[in-house]
């Protein structure tokens, strides 16, 4: 079973899925760091079998920017399959 972005990123930054709002950033996530940032990019690729590019993994400042950029590349392999 895949896990969910909120899942992965509640396992990274040590937060209860249910506090996660799309309006959350680095500003406001007391463990949201450049090493859990990493670790972050690393279990969404892994877990949704996605290669973000770099403007992609700088863009992700927002929990809502995120689930933005993992819908589009699973809606982009959904496309192909």
């Amino acid at each position: 079973m895949h896990r969910t972005v909120e899942q992965i990123i509640a396992e990274v930054f040590e937060v209860d899925e249910s506090s996660l709002s799309d309006d959350l950033t680095p500003e406001t996530v007391d463990r949201w760091d450049s090493l859990n940032h990493f670790r972050l990019i690393t279990a969404l690729e892994q877990a949704f079998r996605i290669k973000l590019s770099m403007r992609e993994i700088q863009s992700l400042e927002s929990i809502g920017k995120i689930r933005e950029v993992v819908d589009r590349h699973t809606s982009e392999q959904s496309e192909t399959a």
